[in-house]
């Protein structure tokens, strides 16, 4: 129960990643508003966290809406009484094209979710944890696309690259009110639904990278993600802690991305 007495807020959270951090942080005594622009979502994983007595308040809102940052914020103040853990997971894949046809709107789009979305709710959430004078701590979502490049990802990858620089920013900004701020930077696979949809011949060269031949599940990145947010990591700010297996540190070689492809489809569930 390291997070008892604590509340937090977690940004797409009615599935995915976002979903087990905020069932791992209820799990471990925190209050959780679940901030989803799928309120319906929202309200189903808010309902189940309690029925395992769990203490959790759904809330619809869209990320990119700075009066939807505030009232998250005051609503948990309102509901809990604070708020001393942000999660901005919330993000959108991106155009997926080559640089050169990814018109200005759908790259705006990109932007607006993946890097103004967690830039306005900081700003919220920071300002209630300035006044608490208790600090708090930041945790933001980048992607092993923060730190490389990929092939038709300019949008999603320039804004998770954003996100890294704004949690740095944040670090520096707010250190005197004990305020930290870091990044948890996944694999762009994980196991989640979502990931499931695709087909495994498609996904084990991805995996296969890796340098166990597979994808994180979500309660790897969670946990990595609750590290963070707790007072274990009192001394960390302005990190990013890759949760990658390894890719943004290897250079695969031709056998091990043979080999890794067929580990991978030889797994009954190509996890």
């Amino acid at each position: 129960m390291r997070f008892a007495g604590k509340v937090a807020a977690v940004t797409g959270a009615a599935r995915g990643l976002g979903e087990t951090i905020a069932r791992r942080l209820a799990s471990e005594g925190a209050s959780v508003v679940v901030a989803d622009i799928d309120g319906a979502g929202a309200a189903a994983v808010a309902t189940s966290i309690e029925a395992d007595r769990g203490r959790a308040l759904a809330f619809e809102m869209d990320v990119t809406d700075a009066a939807a940052a505030r009232d998250m914020v005051n609503a948990a103040v309102e509901a809990f009484g604070s708020l001393d853990i942000l999660v901005n997971n919330a993000a959108v894949f991106g155009a997926t094209s080559h640089v050169l046809e990814i018109d200005g709107d759908a790259w705006d789009r990109t932007m607006q979710v993946n890097l103004k979305g967690p830039f306005l709710c900081s700003q919220a959430a920071i300002g209630q944890m300035r006044e608490q004078s208790s600090g708090g701590s930041i945790v933001f979502v980048s992607s092993l696309s923060g730190v490389v490049a990929h092939e038709h990802q300019a949008d999603y990858n320039a804004s998770k690259h954003g996100v890294i620089g704004l949690a740095r920013c944040i670090a520096q900004d707010c250190r005197e009110w004990g305020i930290r701020s870091n990044v948890v930077a996944p694999t762009g696979m994980v196991g989640t639904e979502m990931m499931a949809a695709n087909d495994p011949v498609n996904v084990a060269p991805y995996a296969a990278q890796t340098a166990f031949a597979r994808l994180a599940t979500t309660d790897e990145v969670a946990s990595a993600a609750l590290f963070l947010a707790g007072e274990e990591a009192s001394f960390i700010t302005g990190t990013t802690l890759m949760v990658d297996g390894g890719v943004h540190a290897m250079q695969p070689s031709a056998r091990q991305l043979s080999e890794g492809a067929e580990r991978f489809m030889s797994r009954p569930d190509q996890s």
